[in-house]
């Protein structure tokens, strides 16, 4: 090792054994209990205004990314998508390939979830909680990944090895370390000790030239490489406000981030009450040449087993709290039933209130229009949307994510609770043509409509596909996620006249909000 490179890495490990040693923290604001909004729809930021305002500033920042990316045509990308929950990151992996992008896909080798494994987007298979879980691990690992994955454990025997050395005396295996991993943010990792086993994860994303990171964005944050950041749902609701050291963690790697990719209006409101002023409107990108109309085959095994009727289908988890699959919930669908006994109510058999339903279906003996079938890959799932009539999605924050846009993209209309009034200014007026329903005597007559009207639903699931492929097509999406990936990758920095809404002032009226959020 010559002089000057010695002596750089020797500063460096002296930062690194500092850190170690007094077990340095950044300081944070005490928020008690913790910081956790549990009806993000009311927050005072989520006007029209605010909403029109952060959709135009994204629009600008769009054109410049893009502009930018013409600068840099024919050259491929090289993008570590990270932590694949619900799928997102492999799905957009997947299709930033296509697009001309070097994708490779980057697991949480704590989430040993088999939603989580790419393979079951590809899975043609059903799952049930009784079966052997090993059978279901073979079936997945006979399916190759259409991009490069990899799980690093979370051990690095040899970094807290080394590190242990180094503050026994032998300096040498830490130093030998630091001069192999580039910019790897060692302070990070030995500040937040718990997270001292990232090592090797971290160093192995950081070999690449940006990173497009889901849920826990910690690996991204310490590999010291440019990334973007995308909320999966309670990272920013829950887990972002946590007076633990996770909470700060996951709120300074959110925070470090150069875009914050929002598709839902409610993450403004999040945001604000975080400080987190990086946000930018990124429509959620779908892969409609996958997702689309085709002939389901799964509706001629129903109708054999359960009758000719109109099929409901519901593949979100069954769950009353986030989803609204609450008793009174499954009492208005029981009595559409009784009222139209050619309506077929299918759910899949996953959720927190999965067995409550099935309960309450045999109470009323209602096993012939009510079908709870096992869980099933997102391949298998694919033909469920194509032989059902019509989706049912959730039914208490009003807002949708992969479900509902996977059901417009198959051609099927969508029921839900739909908060059209945030919708409308983010989407510049153009909002999904869902059956909005924010009441169960809506939801009841809703459902009658379309049961008693072929032709209206029809009409209705033509005009989500429509929009879902204005909106969130690949041919539009994709080009826009990789342009704003290339200038995080190249650090290109925004013009100066362009604000984002995010950095307002905080107003009273929020402030006086964000109090009654704290957890006491």
């Amino acid at each position: 090792m010559d002089e000057k490179l010695f002596k750089r890495i020797s500063g460096k490990f002296k930062r690194v054994l500092d850190y170690g040693r007094k077990g340095r923290v950044p300081t944070w604001p005490d928020l008690g209990g913790g910081s956790v909004d549990n009806r993000p729809w009311q927050h005072p930021f989520l006007t029209v205004e605010n909403i029109s305002r952060f959709r135009k500033y994204s629009e600008e920042v769009w054109q410049f990314a893009s502009d930018y990316a013409e600068t840099k045509r024919g050259q491929s990308l090289d993008c570590a998508f990270a932590v694949n929950m619900a799928q997102n990151m492999y799905k957009w992996a997947r299709l930033s390939k296509v697009y001309g992008a070097t994708s490779c896909l980057y697991l949480h080798d704590h989430d040993r979830n088999a939603i989580s494994s790419p393979q079951w987007e590809e899975y043609d298979g059903e799952f049930s909680p009784l079966a052997d879980f090993q059978d279901l691990i073979a079936a997945l690992d006979n399916i190759n990944p259409e991009v490069p994955t990899y799980r690093i454990p979370l051990k690095s025997n040899q970094f807290c090895q080394a590190l242990s050395d180094a503050h026994g005396g032998n300096q040498k295996p830490l130093l030998r370390l630091l001069s192999q991993s580039g910019g790897v943010k060692y302070e990070a990792l030995v500040s937040y000790r718990e997270f001292m086993p990232y090592f090797d994860w971290v160093k192995a994303i950081a070999s690449h030239e940006v990173i497009y990171a889901a849920s826990t964005p910690f690996v991204a944050y310490a590999s010291g490489r440019p990334y973007c950041v995308f909320s999966v749902g309670g990272d920013l609701q829950f887990d972002c406000g946590r007076t633990d050291v996770y909470g700060h963690v996951m709120l300074l790697a959110f925070n470090a981030a150069r875009f914050m990719m929002v598709s839902n209006p409610h993450t403004l409101g999040h945001s604000r009450r975080l400080g987190l002023t990086n946000g930018i409107y990124m429509p959620y990108p779908m892969d409609t040449s996958r997702y689309k109309p085709g002939i389901g085959r799964a509706r001629e095994e129903w109708v054999a087993k359960y009758g000719k009727g109109v099929y409901i289908l519901t593949t979100a988890r069954v769950d009353a709290n986030v989803k609204g699959h609450s008793d009174e919930f499954i009492a208005t669908l029981i009595d559409v039933a009784k009222n139209r006994t050619d309506a077929k109510f299918v759910f899949l058999s996953w959720g927190d209130s999965a067995l409550k339903l099935q309960q309450l279906i045999a109470a009323e003996g209602m096993q012939d229009q009510f079908i709870v079938l096992p869980t099933v890959g997102k391949k298998r799932l694919i033909d469920y949307y194509r032989s059902c009539d019509l989706v049912l999605d959730q039914f208490v924050y009003g807002y949708y994510g992969a479900t509902a846009l996977e059901a417009a993209a198959v051609g099927k209309p969508v029921i839900m609770k739909m908060r059209d009034e945030q919708y409308a200014p983010l989407y510049s007026g153009d909002i999904a043509p869902v059956n909005n329903a924010r009441n169960f005597s809506e939801i009841r007559n809703v459902i009658l409509d379309l049961i008693d009207n072929e032709d209206l639903r029809n009409r209705r699931g033509d005009a989500m596909r429509s929009w879902v492929v204005r909106n969130h097509g690949e041919e539009k999406t994709v080009p826009l996620l990789l342009a704003l990936l290339r200038l995080a990758a190249d650090r290109v920095q925004l013009p100066s006249g362009l604000k984002n809404p995010l950095s307002d002032e905080m107003t009273a009226e929020e402030k006086y909000y964000h109090q009654s959020c704290l957890q006491m």
